[in-house]
Order: structure tokens, then C-alpha cells, then sequence
């Protein structure tokens, strides 16, 4: 390796100068510029997978690049609704947050736009979909409790293990999150296997599906136990005071999120700049500190991410690629599930 200066390698020195340039990437006269544009159109509209997620953003945002109304939308269909109002003629969300499935539904459909992400000092590997979204955060697939109910020996080690009779009439679920759950574990198991589990959480655990929040379940005591909850979401419920706690099952399944510019949005530039800010480091530790996001990909540079690596378990980190094959075992993992009775 040839050698500059004291001893520096030319490979340093290329990483010196590229984190320099992420750190000032705020600074750029094009970013400066695009600031500019953005203000001119003086609004945003951001969709993400739900309120939470979403309403920490106009502040954040705001603090490092002023003047521009930032408006959201969380709620855990936008990928739905963002394709019937496309089809509908009406363009009305400019940036886009989803796991990378929901980012698929609307790549195949031709609806995200390509965006230049090196402005705002994103690696190549934060770049996916060719360029159609950029990285931001990943979650957890996690089993929550109630802390002052349950034991630690009583937990599970496995996703497998919610299947002992133990947990029968105990458990509640998301109507949205289990069946995305089971999916994903379709990509480290095998389909049959995965939705051979989803049939017997059906028939054999009693399982309370449902579309409200969980953590009164909870904190109620009516259900001591919920499975397929978010890690994040969880640590937000203890913050808020409610007695619960969670473990990662082995399979851990971890899902990345990223973000992306709808390729009609009504107001390009602020688009464009909220993406990129939303992807960029800045960015992502302001998700950190809003609603205690982590990042599980292996190798970074996360306290969390790094615990969960050498805990031992499989941890599968699901793929661009991925996504379509996760969706079509999501879809039929719902209709099984569904026939568990819902509120």
C-alpha cells in the first residue's frame, strides 16, 4: 500500500476525507441550494408506517434546515393507499418510509424515483434499490411481556417455543405485524415450514388478533404476553411507564427501512431534502433519539446491533432482493391467521 505523509495509507486517507465530507455534507453549496428550492416550494408531505414514526420529524428537521412545512401521515397501510391514489391520478405524499418490502410494492409499480444519495454522505451499501431509496434504520421482531407477570424462565428462547401449551390464551398479536413476522420467517426456515407455524398459532394458542395497541393488553394483565411486537415500540412503552419488556426469539428477524422520493412528488426539492436528511447520519440519530431505532445490520456501529450479534442467535437480515418472496408468504400467513378472531 503506498504510504503518504507520516504513515498515512492512501486508503486512511480516502476514509478521512470521506467522512469529512459527510459531516459537511449540510454545508454544500448544493445542499444550500437545494435548501433554497425546497423553501420556494415551502412544503413536504411525508408518509410513514405509523404516527410514532413520523410525528418527531417536522421539529427535527426544521432545526437544521428552517422554512419548509413539513406535514405527515403514519398509519400501517400507506403502501395501499400510496398505489390506489397513484392509480387515481392524485399525487399527493412526496417522501416515502417503509421496510423494504413496502418499498418494493412501489418499485414494481414504478412510483419512487431515483435520487442522487451522495450528497448527503450515504455509503454505497445505504444505497438500495438501485438508487430508488436510501437506508435508515432497521427493527427488531421482538416478544413482549409484562415483566410484572411473567418470569424470565418463562420466556421463550425460540419462535417455536410460543407454540407450548403454556401460552395458550395468554398471547395477543398484531393483525398487521404477526403475519409480516411469519413471512419473514419463511426467508430463514422454508414457506411450508412457516406456514405451518401460522396454522398452529391459529388452532392452538388461543391468540388474540387485533389492530389496537397492545400495551393496555399488557398493562391490563388480560393478555401477559404479545408476540411479533417491534423492539423499538416496546422501549417506547416502558419509557411511557407500563411494566413490559421483550426478547428477540431465535430466528432474530431484523427488517431494514429506508426512505424514498415518490417519483410525481408534488414538491421535488423539499422531497429530495427531506429524504436525504431523514437518510443521512443526522438524520438517523435523530430517529435514534425520537423513538429509540437501532441498527442491526452486522458490523455497525450500534450498542444494541453488537449485543444482539453476540448473543448467539440467528439473526437473519432481510434483503432487497428479498422482498417480494416475503410478501407473497406474508399474504398467505394473513389468511391463515385471520382466522383468529380480531378487535
Amino acid at each position: 500500500m503506498k504510504r503518504i505523509g507520516k504513515g498515512l495509507t492512501a486508503a486512511a486517507l480516502a476514509l478521512a476525507l470521506a467522512g469529512a465530507a459527510e459531516a459537511q455534507w449540510q454545508n454544500s453549496p448544493e445542499a444550500k441550494a437545494l435548501h433554497e428550492a425546497a423553501k420556494k416550494e415551502g412544503q413536504v408531505v411525508f408518509w410513514g408506517t405509523q404516527e410514532r414514526e413520523v410525528k418527531w420529524i417536522p421539529q427535527a428537521f426544521a432545526a437544521m434546515f428552517p422554512g419548509i412545512t413539513v406535514k405527515t401521515l403514519g398509519e400501517n397501510e400507506i403502501a395501499t393507499k400510496a398505489i390506489a391514489e397513484a392509480r387515481a391520478g392524485r399525487h399527493e405524499v412526496d417522501v416515502f418510509w417503509h421496510g423494504y418490502p413496502g418499498l418494493a410494492q412501489l418499485i414494481q409499480r414504478d412510483l419512487l424515483a431515483k435520487t442522487e444519495w451522495r450528497m448527503f454522505g450515504l455509503p454505497p451499501g445505504d444505497v438500495v434499490f438501485e438508487g430508488r431509496a436510501g437506508f435508515t434504520n432497521t427493527i427488531a421482531y421482538a416478544f413482549a411481556y409484562n415483566k410484572e407477570k411473567v418470569k424470565p424462565a418463562d420466556l421463550p428462547k425460540k419462535w417455536t417455543d410460543v407454540l407450548d401449551p403454556k401460552y395458550k390464551g395468554k398471547m395477543a398479536a398484531s393483525a398487521f405485524l404477526l403475519p409480516l413476522l411469519v413471512g419473514n420467517l419463511g426467508l430463514v426456515w422454508d414457506e411450508p415450514r412457516a406456514l405451518q407455524f401460522a396454522r398452529d398459532l391459529a388452532a392452538k394458542s388461543d391468540l388474540l388478533m387485533t389492530r389496537a395497541p397492545r400495551e393496555s393488553l399488557l398493562r391490563s394483565g388480560e393478555r401477559i404476553y404479545s408476540i411479533a411486537e417491534v423492539e423499538s415500540q416496546v422501549r417506547l412503552w416502558a419509557v411511557e411507564g407500563n411494566p413490559v419488556d421483550f426478547v428477540i426469539p431465535d430466528p432474530a428477524v431484523v427488517a431494514p427501512f429506508g426512505v424514498a422520493v415518490m417519483a410525481k412528488a408534488p414538491h421535488p426539492n423539499a422531497a429530495r431534502l427531506l429524504a436525504g436528511w431523514i437518510a443521512s447520519r443526522e438524520g438517523r440519530e435523530a430517529r435514534r433519539k425520537a423513538v429509540f431505532s437501532h441498527d442491526y445490520r452486522p458490523g455497525a456501529d450500534d450498542a444494541e446491533g453488537k449485543k444482539l450479534h453476540a448473543s448467539g442467535v440467528q439473526v437473519l437480515v432481510q434483503q432487497p432482493e428479498q422482498a417480494e418472496r416475503r410478501n407473497a408468504m406474508a399474504r398467505k400467513a394473513a389468511a391463515i391467521l385471520v382466522q383468529q378472531q380480531s378487535r
